[in-house]
């Protein structure tokens, strides 16, 4: 296909003497994906400052309707999946029937920069020479898994993830969550960030497949690297080396012991296994490390994890609570790197949010506005703009022969880098 040039000037972020902006800030997504993969791709490039359009049907995209659900929150944005998939993006419903609703997508994909969908769903509109197309799919188009459908377990149990997980004496297990979907969106964004990188220089589009199956076989590239050397393979068998997961009082705690056998048993009072001459040596500890496992737990019982861990940590010993989540919410680590924060509309409406899962320089992060409602009667003026099928950013610039070189400011030296992270206080 011949396709024609974008041309601009360049905007760029975290230059010297300007305030930041947002790295995305003017590129413009047409999100038709119906599951995760598809929608966590729009969220991530959302969250960087793309405008970015979740298209429904009236009766919404399938994730409002996925547990878990917040009982007393609006039906439409019940879904604590939904709302964290789509925070950032306003919604734009398209019934099949109404030819007004149709125009107003078709005017919003003739001018967008990407347009993510599900390669099964047919696009019902042509696509500018310029646009980067993201098809998100289960399985590649070709090669005998073509015709397959897909779900969370069986892409486990296909890249080799279930296999790997578990006890070896009991059967495989299954991970919750929807981590192969995840790790799908992830490849999207990124696919489609190099394909706009890409773009820069041609001023052309391309179509990016991705789909979960390779996303989640891509996971596990150490592993097959491992057995084309070696002919060995990741299976169940007991970690070879000195990990313990032990129950205290209060939570779990894990521990890996590979130094300081002196200083774990001064830890948890057992002393008398410096006399145990089987246990004089690495080998010999390693040889009897389920015996020692046991009095470990024996010891664990009665104390908390977190003075375990601190206790641990002073030897220089790895050890760490396996925290539960509001303990991860108040934590310093999280506090600090504002993990968690409230987006908010201009209605009022506040929900908790995650940050980014990455930064780019000081540039802000635009993921801080709730997943929008179904409700047309939105009166936010991007809702009213997106039922009128217009855009509310200008075009997002793309000069031929890539962007000149422009001076970038340091950032300011962290005093704090390098520094050991600081005990959750009052572990639980």
């Amino acid at each position: 296909m011949d396709r024609q040039r974008d041309t601009g000037a360049p905007v760029r972020s975290g230059v010297a003497g300007r305030e930041p902006s947002a790295p995305l800030g003017g590129l413009r997504v047409l999100d038709l994906s119906t599951g995760v993969a598809g929608q966590y791709c729009g969220k991530l490039l959302a969250a960087f400052g793309a405008e970015c359009v979740l298209v429904e049907p009236p009766e919404g995209t399938a994730t409002r309707r996925w547990g878990p659900s917040l009982e007393g929150s609006p039906a439409d944005v019940r879904s604590t999946l939904f709302r964290h998939l789509n925070q950032g993006k306003t919604s734009l419903v398209v019934d099949p029937g109404a030819p007004v609703t149709g125009r107003a997508l078709a005017a919003r994909a003739a001018t967008a920069h990407v347009v993510i969908h599900d390669r099964d769903r047919a696009l019902p509109f042509p696509l500018d020479p310029t646009t980067i197309e993201c098809a998100i799919a289960e399985f590649p188009d070709q090669g005998p898994y073509a015709a397959w459908r897909g779900n969370e377990m069986v892409h486990q149990a296909l890249s080799g993830t279930m296999y790997m997980t578990g006890r070896p004496d009991r059967e495989p297990l299954y991970g919750l969550g929807h981590r192969a979907y995840y790790a799908c969106g992830t490849t999207a964004c990124i696919s489609v960030l190099s394909a706009l990188h890409e773009r820069r220089t041609s001023g052309l589009g391309q179509r990016v497949n991705t789909t979960v199956f390779e996303s989640v076989a891509a996971i596990g590239q150490n592993f097959v690297s491992q057995y084309s050397y070696s002919k060995t393979y990741e299976s169940r068998q007991r970690y070879p080396g000195f990990l313990a997961l032990l129950e205290c009082t209060d939570h779990w705690m894990v521990l890996f012991a590979i130094r300081n056998w002196e200083g774990l048993c001064s830890v948890f009072d057992l002393e008398e296994l410096l006399d145990d001459e089987r246990l004089a040596t690495q080998s010999g500890r390693h040889h009897h490390w389920e015996e020692v496992t046991e009095r470990l737990q024996e010891r664990a019982r009665t104390r908390t994890a977190a003075q375990l861990v601190d206790a641990l940590q002073r030897q220089r010993i790895s050890a760490e609570v396996v925290a539960p989540l509001h303990v991860l919410v108040g934590s310093p680590q999280w506090t600090a790197r504002h993990l968690v924060r409230w987006a908010a509309d201009g209605a009022g409406q506040r929900e908790a949010t995650l940050g980014p899962p990455f930064s780019i320089g000081d540039a802000p992060y635009a993921g801080v506005r709730p997943a929008p409602a179904l409700d047309a009667s939105d009166v936010s003026a991007a809702s009213a703009a997106v039922r009128a099928g217009a855009w509310t950013s200008e075009r997002w610039p793309i000069p031929r022969g890539g962007w000149p070189a422009v001076p970038v400011a340091s950032s300011p030296t962290d005093t704090a880098a390098g520094r050991p992270p600081a005990p959750i206080a009052g572990h639980p």
